[in-house]
C-alpha cells in the first residue's frame, strides 16, 4: 500500500471557512505522462534492448524485479524530473509508473526502491558501460533514413561538477572545479544524442574524441556509403591527431569533411589584417558594424600541411573581432561555411537540455563505473524525450519546439485517478486538462504498428 500523510492540515486563507488539506484521496498519479513513456517505449523497443546488455549475476529464481523492469522505473522516473534514486522509495507506489513498467497499478508489487536501485547502477562494469555505448551508436546509424543525404557530427564536452569522493574526479583548471567531463557527439541537423563518453575530470577537451568519430564515420559508411559526413568543434578540437584521422577517413571514404574553430594567435592575426583593414574601412564609411569574410591557407607549428582557414572579421563601436575557423571543405564561400560552423552552438542548448530538464550531470556514485553507467542511463531519458518531442510534434506542432523540460510541465504532468478491477484497469485525466486531445492522439498515434521496412 502506498503510505500515506494521516494528520490533516488546516490554512488561514483569509476566508469566511478555514481551508483544510488531507492526503487520503483515492489512488491518484500526478504524472498520467508515465503512460505515454510506456506507449513510446514499446513502440521503439529501447529500454528492453538497453536492458539486455546489463549485467545480472543474481538468483534469478530470487528477483523480484527484473532489469527490463528497473530499466523502465529508472529512465522513466529520470524523464519525469525525478532524477535522485530516493524519489523511488515513493514513487514505486505511484500506480501510474507501476502500469508504465508493467505492474498492476493497485494489486502489484510495489516497485523498486532506493537501495535496491544502488544495487543496480552498481552492478555495471567499464565493460557493461562500453557494450551500452557501442549499442547507443549502432541504433542512432540504424536510425538514419536510406536517403540520407548529410550528416552532422557536432562534439562538444561538458562540465559536470563533483562535491563528494567519486573516483577518478580531478581538478580543472580551466572550469576551477573539481569535477567529471563527458564528451557528447550529437546529430548536427536533428539534435539527436548519438553517443556520450564520460572522462576523468582532469583530460583535455579532445580526449576520447578521435576513436569514437572514427568508430562512427565507419558505422555510417558502411551503412550508407553515399552519405556526406561532416563534423563539427570548437577550437579545443582543432588539434593535429583529428585533423590527420578525418582526413585519413576522407582518403578512405568519399565524402568526410570537417568544421572546426581555430584558437587565434599572432599568425593569424597578420594574415587576417587585410581583411581586418577592409572591414574598418567600411564601418568608417558606413557608421555601422562591418562584417567581412576571408580566407587563406596555414599552418601551425604542429601540422604537416597547410589546411583552409576562414576568417570571420567585425569592426563596430566595440573594436575588432577576430574568428577562425579550419576546414576541409572546398568550394563553398567563406561566409557560408562559418555560418554553418556557427549552428553547432546548438549542440550546447542541447547539452543544457540533457543537464537542466533530465538532470544529467548527476553523477554522484561512487565509482567511475556507476557514474558512466548513470550518464548511460540519462543519455536513454534524452532518447525517449527526444522521440516523444518528435511524436508530440506531429499531433501538435508546438509541442514539437519545446525543451524538455517545458514539454514535461505542460503535456506530461497531469493528475489521473487509477481504478483496477477484475476485468480492467481505469484511469480519469481531468476534464480541465487543456491537452486532452493531443495526449488522446498521441496515444493512438503511438499504438499503432510501426511500418516495415
Amino acid at each position: 500500500m502506498t503510505p500515506h500523510i494521516t494528520e490533516q492540515l488546516s490554512l488561514n486563507m483569509g476566508l469566511p471557512k478555514p481551508v483544510e488539506i488531507s492526503f487520503d484521496g483515492p489512488d491518484i498519479s500526478s504524472d498520467g505522462g508515465f503512460l505515454m513513456f510506456s506507449q513510446l517505449d514499446k513502440k521503439l523497443g529501447f529500454c528492453e534492448q538497453f536492458a539486455a546488455i546489463l549485467p545480472d549475476e543474481r538468483k534469478q529464481e530470487d528477483v523480484l524485479h527484473t532489469r527490463l523492469e528497473q530499466t523502465r522505473q529508472r529512465i522513466f522516473q529520470i524523464m519525469m524530473g525525478y532524477e535522485d534514486q530516493n524519489d523511488a522509495n515513493s514513487l514505486r507506489h505511484d500506480p501510474a509508473l507501476k502500469i508504465a513498467c508493467g505492474q498492476a497499478p493497485l494489486s502489484g508489487e510495489a516497485l523498486s526502491s532506493q537501495s535496491t536501485f544502488s544495487l543496480y547502477e552498481n552492478a555495471a562494469t567499464m565493460a557493461s558501460n562500453r557494450k551500452l555505448m557501442l549499442w547507443f551508436e549502432q541504433s542512432y546509424v540504424d536510425s538514419l533514413a536510406l536517403d540520407t543525404k548529410v550528416v552532422i557530427l557536432d562534439v562538444d564536452g561538458a562540465e559536470d561538477k563533483t562535491y563528494g569522493q567519486q573516483q577518478l574526479t580531478f581538478f580543472n583548471a580551466h572550469y576551477d572545479s573539481y569535477m567529471y567531463f563527458p564528451l557528447f557527439i550529437f546529430d548536427g541537423i536533428t539534435g539527436q544524442l548519438v553517443t556520450m563518453l564520460l572522462r576523468p575530470g582532469n583530460k583535455l577537451d579532445p580526449k576520447g574524441a578521435t576513436p569514437i568519430l572514427r568508430r562512427l564515420i565507419q558505422k555510417i559508411k558502411k551503412r550508407l556509403p553515399d552519405v556526406e559526413i561532416v563534423v563539427r568543434g570548437d577550437s579545443k578540437f582543432s588539434v593535429p591527431r583529428l585533423h590527420n584521422e578525418l582526413e585519413k577517413l576522407k582518403g578512405e571514404f568519399e565524402g568526410v569533411e570537417y568544421l572546426l574553430g581555430q584558437s587565434i594567435n599572432s599568425r593569424l592575426r597578420k594574415l587576417a589584417k587585410p581583411f581586418a583593414q577592409k572591414a574598418r574601412i567600411e564601418y568608417l564609411t558606413t557608421g555601422k558594424s562591418a562584417r567581412v569574410y576571408g580566407e587563406f591557407q596555414y599552418a601551425a607549428d604542429t601540422w604537416k600541411e597547410e589546411r583552409r582557414v576562414i576568417v570571420r572579421v567585425m569592426y563596430s563601436n566595440q573594436g575588432l573581432d577576430l574568428r577562425f575557423v579550419v576546414t576541409s571543405i572546398k568550394g563553398f564561400k567563406p561566409g557560408w561555411l562559418y555560418c554553418g560552423y556557427c549552428e553547432r552552438g546548438v549542440a550546447e542548448n542541447r547539452i543544457k537540455d540533457f543537464k537542466n530538464a533530465l538532470a544529467g550531470d548527476r553523477l554522484s556514485c561512487k565509482t567511475f563505473a556507476a557514474n558512466f553507467f548513470r550518464l548511460l542511463l540519462h543519455g536513454g531519458a534524452y532518447r525517449l524525450m527526444f522521440a516523444l518531442r518528435e511524436e508530440a510534434g506531429q499531433v501538435k506542432r508546438e509541442l514539437g519546439r519545446m525543451q524538455f523540460d517545458t514539454l514535461r510541465l505542460k503535456f506530461l504532468k497531469v493528475a489521473g485517478i487509477v481504478g483496477e478491477s477484475v476485468r480492467r484497469i481505469c484511469i480519469q485525466l481531468p476534464k480541465a486538462y487543456p491537452l486532452a486531445d493531443a495526449f488522446r492522439e498521441l496515444c493512438c498515434r503511438l499504438m499503432r504498428p510501426v511500418p516495415s521496412g
